[in-house]
């Protein structure tokens, strides 16, 4: 029996702590982690879901999200690929100390943005600039392992040639795969690698997909490419059900857009009473006050700093992993929801 057979044995992986067995360079700035756990499990997870990693660094606990990169399929293992951000935290320790052997804490795979395995449509687009190609190259994938009939049209942008991620495995499935079909866009060229030179465009994506209509979108990359491609499907009047997106761009701190109004925020399971500022974050008080949540994404699509306001006022900028249900009984993101007024908050 092969271990991809007996891992389908094994009891599924609830999160905990994770040991990496291998760890590749991809690019010059960019690596893959091969993570497992200590004992026999089977990671459970859809393509284009992440997980949420907890690691010290200086002294203090961090938690930031990061996309699986791997495929479902070999399920006693799971991987990450992680590329170095000016002022990233978590991910720059990641690139310089993390090693073989070396264990982080994790949360199981969670997130909307991914593929069902009983929801293939027949034609997708993939579309991904820099490190947000790690998503899609999941369901690349499993796509390509599972569903060989689905056509894939994968368009991903970088800055040069040295930064494309998964060049050389992708082109070997592109000679392998009829129905892959592959554009590598370079804004400042500098070899003979076969790309389209400069930005991709609205102009230039239309030149790639005349008719997209009947095609479904997946996306990942910094927040004004993705808008692009948002404004160019709006105006084909193409369906908006079939256009996904994904982004982990944290939100940028701005000055507080309030009244200058001071309120009262109470979490009476922790004894913690203190001032927050009229639109405040919750999560920005929250960690000052040293309180037990995690905020792996900040920008209101992880989900991983869900709590409740059981009384009080606030204004929302984000509900993507909350249900109706959740909302309406009051559950928000604590890094997207603002304060309006006094509010009383129940963690766990």
């Amino acid at each position: 029996m092969n271990v991809q057979v007996d891992a389908q044995l094994h009891p599924a992986w609830q999160g905990g702590s994770l040991q990496c067995i291998v760890r590749r360079d991809e690019t010059h700035d960019c690596a893959t982690f091969v993570l497992t756990a200590e004992s026999p499990v089977r990671f459970d997870f859809f393509p284009g879901q992440f997980i949420t990693l907890g690691l010290d660094v200086g002294g203090e606990r961090h938690y930031r999200a990061y996309s699986i990169s791997s495929c479902p399929t070999q399920s006693d293992r799971i991987a990450i690929t992680v590329k170095r951000v000016e002022g990233g935290i978590m991910s720059n320790h990641l690139l310089d100390n993390f090693h073989v052997g070396h264990e982080v804490v994790a949360l199981p795979p969670a997130g909307e943005f991914h593929l069902h395995p009983d929801q293939v449509p027949d034609r997708l687009v993939l579309l991904s600039a820099g490190s947000g190609i790690t998503p899609v190259m999941s369901m690349a994938r499993w796509l390509l392992k599972h569903r060989t009939e689905a056509h894939i049209h994968f368009i991903h942008s970088a800055r040069s040639e040295r930064d494309l991620i998964f060049h050389r495995e992708l082109r070997e499935l592109e000679m392998r795969h009829g129905n892959l079909q592959l554009e590598f866009f370079v804004s400042n060229p500098k070899s003979e690698i076969e790309v389209h030179k400069g930005r991709l465009t609205p102009e230039r994506l239309g030149d790639l997909l005349h008719d997209a209509a009947n095609s479904h979108i997946y996306m990942c990359g910094h927040p004004d490419y993705m808008a692009m491609i948002e404004v160019w499907h709006q105006e084909r009047d193409y369906p908006n059900a079939n256009l996904r997106k994904e982004s982990f761009m944290p939100v940028e701190k701005e000055e507080v857009d309030g009244s200058g109004k001071t309120f009262q925020m109470r979490v009476p399971a922790f004894g913690v009473t203190t001032t927050i500022l009229d639109g405040q974050p919750l999560i920005e008080i929250m960690e000052a006050e040293g309180l037990p949540i995690i905020a792996a994404c900040r920008s209101g699509i992880c989900g991983s700093c869900k709590c409740k306001v059981t009384a009080g006022e606030v204004e929302r900028t984000s509900t993507e992993t909350l249900t109706p249900e959740e909302v309406e009984a009051g559950y928000v993101l604590a890094c997207s929801a603002l304060a309006r007024g006094d509010v009383e908050i129940e963690l766990g």
